[in-house]
């Protein structure tokens, strides 16, 4: 794989953008199993060497997150995030690093660990509850979802217009914020678009799910989500392993 690179998380999460902004926040995702007799240790010693050799490169790599399951039926043993400002971002890191030897030998190394499946698309913010405050892990719902027949940008306008006039209105999810993720690269079983929020525990998330289940907007809403797209759910815990360079 190339050096490893990720996505983000949390509760109820509705979001996306049909198209690529030309400024979208671009994140690159693995989707790794570990090799025989490897674990997380081995990845994060991994990640250590990516951060020198890039240092020792003079190459200023993207913060990245590593997402691990917790209640899911995914069979990736974890998935790797990484944020690019833009796609000239991306573009210009991926070229360097292809051309430098200090981080070939940080490719290796990653192989040496896991193997992965990787992918790319762009992030885009739906909801932030403002006050959002977490203490790693944090607990990640990710939505994979297909959009219904018909559904097109001006119904999702409509739909995360609902979304955060909804959640703004529950003082629980000022603890939140959520995003989509809409795949640049994908194949015939590559959902339509994913969609994810991030709470700093299991009561936390338990507490904002209460919270809109009780609700009556929530209900309005839930029912609007339903007309617009279909989505399987899981939980992760996910962590920052990259910080952003300074």
């Amino acid at each position: 794989m190339e050096p490893i690179k990720i996505i983000f998380a949390a509760f109820l999460v509705f979001a996306i953008s049909i198209g690529l902004p030309a400024q979208a926040d671009v994140r690159e995702v693995f989707m790794c199993n570990y090799l025989d007799g490897k674990d997380m240790e081995d990845v994060m010693s991994a990640r250590d060497f990516y951060v020198k050799q890039a240092k020792k490169a003079g190459i200023e790599i993207p913060a990245s997150f590593v997402w691990t399951p917790y209640k899911t039926t995914a069979t990736s043993d974890l998935l790797w995030f990484s944020h690019h400002e833009n796609l000239a971002a991306f573009a210009a890191t991926a070229d360097a690093g292809a051309a430098s030897p200090e981080m070939t030998a940080v490719q290796a190394r990653f192989d040496s660990v896991v193997k992965c499946k990787t992918a790319i698309g762009t992030r885009n913010l739906i909801f932030d509850g403002g006050g959002l405050d977490v203490t790693p892990p944090a607990v990640i719902t990710s939505n994979a979802c297909n959009l219904k027949p018909g559904v097109g940008s001006a119904e999702l306008e409509d739909l995360w217009g609902h979304v955060r006039r909804t959640l703004g209105g529950m003082d629980e999810y000022k603890n939140g914020v959520f995003y989509s993720h809409t795949p640049i690269t994908s194949n015939s079983t590559t959902p339509d678009l994913f969609l994810y929020g991030v709470s700093d525990t299991v009561t936390d998330w338990a507490s904002k799910r209460a919270a809109f289940g009780a609700s009556e907007a929530g209900a309005s809403l839930g029912r609007h989500f339903q007309a617009v797209m279909e989505c399987n759910n899981s939980l992760w815990m996910g962590q920052q392993v990259v910080p952003p360079q300074e």
